[in-house]
């Protein structure tokens, strides 16, 4: 391991060990870290440029040091955790409806696995996971399908009516959660740039510029079928601007977003809102900017207020 790297890891393991960030997942304590780095480098280089730790380097050259030592520590951390959600918590079972043939589900996995690791070297990629990884570790959007089908509005027969999935309830989640997971593909094509971090959450593309990345996605996932990956890309496509797009893909983009920040051991005070009922109130005032489907939003609002969630 290079000394600088190694000292930048021993360096970070510390800020990781504060308790204040012990429940947040691996990509939202990198968040934190980064975003303390950033806030503090004034106050922070007398000490890091100190004799036992990077003399004679500059600022600039030392948060390059700490952010790839933070991304090696964190990734101990993630990609075992990736594999397990991958595998545990999505059934791809469904691709074999969507292709019309059989295919070695566990190879589906690991093209899928190995490419999000691939893709996890890229800053906004990594920015832009952190909402997609929880909810399909969560199972968050499970509970709103499954009251979806029980409710038969206008979730439901976007997804079987409009969409026309012929599958099962629990094949249309798994869609869901896998269209979610790929989601962040969209940044295959982009340049690194240390855009603002709510920016990045709230970003929405060109349907030109998702043609565009749709190639060398196909050609990197081809075990994966088109109706997937379209759906993956398309949540990155604000619904304003392409009302004709998937119910899947305009799913995915609202549960990306709303578990961008999640807090699963929140305690909700006495008469306050639930976190779901005031996430869902508050995305439903600012849709247009998001690109959300307003009707979506307001069915599970509806959900959520209802089932105290």
């Amino acid at each position: 391991m290079d000394g600088d790297i190694k000292i930048g890891r021993q360096f970070i393991k510390r800020l990781l060990a504060n308790p204040a960030i012990k429940n947040l997942s691996p990509l939202q304590k990198e968040e934190q870290i980064i975003d303390f780095l950033k806030a503090n480098v004034n106050q922070l280089y007398p000490t890091l440029s100190a004799p036992n730790f990077f003399p004679g380097k500059n600022m600039g050259q030392i948060f390059t040091i700490l952010y790839n030592a933070l991304v090696e520590e964190t990734n101990e951390y993630l990609f075992p955790h990736l594999e397990k959600i991958v595998k545990q918590n999505i059934n791809f079972s469904f691709i074999s409806f969507l292709r019309q043939q059989n295919c070695p589900i566990s190879d589906c996995e690991e093209q899928i696995i190995n490419f999000i690791k691939r893709l996890l070297n890229k800053t906004e990629a990594r920015r832009g996971f952190t909402g997609p990884l929880t909810a399909v570790k969560l199972n968050i959007i499970d509970k709103y399908i499954n009251q979806g089908f029980l409710r038969r509005e206008y979730v439901y027969f976007e997804l079987t009516k409009v969409q026309k999935l012929k599958m099962s309830k629990e094949e249309i989640n798994n869609m869901i959660k896998a269209s979610l997971l790929i989601k962040t593909a969209i940044n295959m094509l982009s340049v690194n740039g240390s855009q603002n971090l709510q920016e990045l959450r709230a970003k929405v593309v060109q349907s030109q510029f998702v043609e565009k990345v749709f190639v060398p996605l196909r050609e990197q996932l081809k075990l994966i079928p088109d109706e997937l990956l379209k759906s993956a890309l398309n949540s990155n496509i604000s619904f304003m601007d392409n009302s004709q797009m998937e119910a899947t893909s305009r799913i995915a983009a609202i549960f990306g977003t709303r578990c961008s920040n999640y807090r699963q051991f929140i305690k909700v005070d006495r008469g306050a809102n639930t976190p779901d009922k005031s996430w869902f109130n508050i995305a439903r005032k600012n849709y247009k900017f998001y690109g959300f489907d307003i009707k979506i939003l307001d069915e599970f609002y509806k959900i959520s207020a209802e089932l105290g969630w």
